[in-house]
């Protein structure tokens, strides 16, 4: 006997659409259960910060903007810096930069410093506050269930309902709301352990101050933080300016997709593709 044969398209529309609401609510609540709990070790730096908060994109910043407001960096042109001092003392990845040479944008500094990126995303790893690979991966794919159970139901009924020649259009366009919202959890979903998610929601309480106004020593800290928007109204705004126009900065792994204070983005989105759980 064909399932739901005995609905109107309107009764299957309602149900398909109370579905929905719920994969939703399931996409959001499978991830908070299932996430690692990781542990807490050691005081960060702010390029271990960087990298937690907002993947390599946000480590290349915070690496920028540290070299740029102790002068070893300046403007060239629009969208470019250039070194001009090469003798500041730094970590492994502001040393890259600077034996670089040569003026770069925000995406040629980025892949400069990647594999540095990467040593510090081991790091955290192995330190419990990112997960590994193969653990995000995992929990990607079981956020993403309720989704693709959904869209199999749907697809069910709309190859029945156009066998008897029924509209399935609006059914359809439910299908492709699905897909996208899938798609969007896929995507946004958070690589940071319950352990790793805890230690930047307390550094940011503590260090709510450096948001509003970073001396030079905690402006590298505050970008890692809260991303380059607390540059603005500052003597080091070219740092923001260049991440703004840096559509040049390459694929994001690494860290977290938690792209706050930048663009007011990342995992601000709620509903059903929201904050990465």
């Amino acid at each position: 006997m064909q399932l739901f044969s005995s609905w109107t398209g309107s009764d299957f529309l309602i149900f398909y659409s109370a579905l929905l609401f719920a994969g939703c609510f399931a996409a959001w609540w499978i991830p908070s259960q299932l996430r690692g709990t990781g542990r807490r070790g050691e005081a960060l730096d702010a390029e271990s910060v960087a990298l937690l908060t907002g993947g390599r994109d946000r480590f290349a910043d915070a690496v920028l903007a540290d070299l740029f407001v102790r002068g070893a960096l300046e403007r060239s042109g629009k969208d470019r810096l250039a070194v001009v001092r090469g003798d500041i003392a730094s970590g492994a990845a502001g040393k890259a930069l600077l034996a670089a040479g040569g003026p770069m944008t925000r995406g040629e500094a980025r892949r400069i410093i990647d594999l540095h990126a990467e040593r510090i995303a081991v790091r955290l790893r192995r330190s419990g506050l990112l997960m590994w690979p193969e653990q995000h991966a995992r929990l990607r794919w079981l956020s993403i269930t309720p989704f693709a159970a959904l869209f199999v139901l749907g697809l069910y009924r709309q190859r029945a309902g156009s066998a008897l020649d029924e509209p399935t259009g609006f059914l359809l366009i439910l299908m492709g709301l699905t897909a996208i919202l899938a798609v969007i959890r896929f995507v946004q979903s958070d690589p940071r352990t319950a352990s790793g998610l805890a230690a930047v929601g307390d550094l940011r309480t503590r260090s709510s101050r450096i948001a509003h106004a970073p001396r030079p020593e905690e402006a590298s800290l505050a970008v890692a933080l809260f991303g380059t928007g607390v540059l603005v109204g500052t003597p080091w705004e070219p740092v923001h300016a260049l991440r703004q126009r840096g559509g040049d900065s390459g694929d994001g792994g690494g860290g977290s997709s938690d792209s706050s204070g930048d663009s007011g983005s990342g995992c601000g989105g709620g509903g059903c593709g929201g904050c990465g759980g």
